[in-house]
């Protein structure tokens, strides 16, 4: 049983190639993930967009009172409340995006 004369079957050892394609494999994986949250996100922006637009479209939109009211108000270089919150959203997409291309 526990003979020493015996040759075991030797452990191959994983090829350098093997541990690129390993190392490649996963970062495709991580970047599968992050670009679907990326567009999960913009896609449940989108859905709400949509939806805002087809409740003011309709006629039958609430009235905004009350703090609401200034995010519709021309505020920071023609801009509304409700647009300075879009460009920081994208500008917050953006800025993952970046630090991801750079990491590689």
């Amino acid at each position: 049983m526990n003979d020493p004369t015996q040759h075991q079957p030797r452990k191959r050892r994983t090829s350098r190639y093997q541990r690129a394609q390993d190392r490649r494999k996963s970062q495709r994986r991580a970047d599968q993930r992050f670009y679907n949250s990326i567009f999960g996100v913009i896609g449940a922006c989108v859905l709400v967009v949509l939806g805002l637009a087809m409740i003011a479209s309709s006629g039958n939109a609430p009235t905004i009172s009350g703090n609401a009211e200034n995010l519709t108000q021309r505020t920071f270089l023609r801009l509304t409340g409700l647009e300075i919150g879009g460009l920081i959203v994208v500008g917050i997409i953006g800025v993952f995006m970046w630090r991801r291309i750079k990491k590689r």
